[in-house]
């Protein structure tokens, strides 16, 4: 009940019952639909008992000044609202009859509209879907935050996360993701487009891919090579102990230089890194390892402290936030490597 005493009290709907000839009909119909959710929507498959508009020429002989005759409600529990048009009407100026009919109405006495009540019957329909189809090719008008619009959902289906289920167990903001579509769904993904997607996402930072980075991979015991048993040839697939370097299947993600509160933001356990995270994993599948490398230039260091209270400054972060010396004689940036996993972010293993 207090849901629907806002909608009726908003401001903008007190504009629209009083100013309602300065709106054109797709306009009005689109912010009243809108203040009145989640009622079922104009033309669409919901039972028309459940929209929040109806709709009715205006019955009169006089020039339209506009699309709109009038706003008025008529119902308040749940909000309900008649829109009087000056088009698409079997009475008034706009009538494919004969002037006769919109005559007999006009001259029945107040309160008998059964006439008037039957045909508009067929007039709500007929603007409920003159609306619908003007709003099906507007992406715009149409569109949820959410994604849920069919349209935003169709495009969703090309970063592979049409099912709900999927994106929400991404985590991500799945309508961000929309303007990135025809990279996700780009074959094969590159390296470069990857690029493109985090820096756009976080607002620009620089973002650069080194592929083949190089990986140690554990061989399983019954795997290492023994002298006159398996894996024993020179050149082929000997390999001295029980690690080798694999180039094919990681790469480093360096982000930055960035400030340092940006910085912080992206740091293992934050929200920033969460995302980092999945959308790298979005975007290869999951096919690959990756290390985050972040960038903070040194002049944004703050500097050492072993605790700092309030207004002293942002506390310093072992093996993350401080360094000693906290400055080079030749300046630059110092980095922090991070290491990603299905977990989650390991490290740190630093690298100055």
């Amino acid at each position: 009940m207090a849901e629907q005493d806002r909608t009726t009290d908003h401001p903008l709907i007190a504009d629209l019952l009083r100013r309602a000839q300065d709106y054109s009909f797709f306009q009005l119909v689109t912010l009243v639909e809108r203040l009145c959710r989640p009622r079922a929507a104009v033309g669409g498959e919901g039972s028309a008992e459940g929209e929040a508009l109806r709709f009715r020429p205006e019955l009169s002989f006089a020039f339209p000044v506009s699309d709109i005759a009038g706003l008025e409600k008529t119902g308040t529990q749940p909000p309900r609202f008649r829109v009087t048009t000056t088009f698409l009407g079997l009475y008034g100026t706009t009538s494919p009859l004969p002037p006769f009919y919109t005559e007999d109405l006009i001259a029945q006495e107040e309160g008998e509209e059964v006439v008037r009540s039957f045909l508009d019957l067929f007039h709500h329909r007929l603007l409920s879907l003159f609306y619908r189809s003007w709003v099906k090719y507007r992406y715009h008008i149409q569109f949820e935050p959410s994604g849920e619009d069919p349209f935003s959902q169709r495009m969703l289906a090309f970063l592979g996360l049409g099912a709900k289920e999927v994106a929400e167990k991404t985590g991500l903001p799945v309508s961000r993701l929309l303007r990135y579509a025809g990279l996700f769904s780009q074959r094969p993904r590159s390296a470069s487009a990857l690029e493109g997607v985090l820096s756009d996402f976080f607002n620009g930072i620089e973002v650069r891919i080194t592929q083949c980075t190089g990986r140690w991979v554990a061989i399983p015991a019954e795997q290492q090579s023994t002298l006159g048993g398996q894996n024993c040839v020179l050149g082929r697939d000997c390999a001295l102990g029980n690690r080798v370097i694999n180039r094919q299947s990681s790469f480093r993600l360096t982000m930055g230089p960035m400030s340092h509160d940006t910085f912080v933001s992206l740091l293992p356990g934050s929200k920033g890194m969460e995302i980092v995270q999945a959308l790298a994993r979005l975007f290869v599948q999951d096919r690959f390892d990756a290390d985050l490398e972040l960038l903070m230039p040194e002049e944004g260091i703050p500097t050492f402290r072993l605790l700092s209270t309030e207004g002293d400054g942002p506390r310093s972060r072992l093996g993350q936030t401080s360094w000693l010396p906290a400055r080079s004689s030749n300046g630059g940036s110092r980095r922090v490597l991070f290491q990603f996993s299905p977990a989650g972010a390991k490290g740190p293993s630093l690298d100055q």
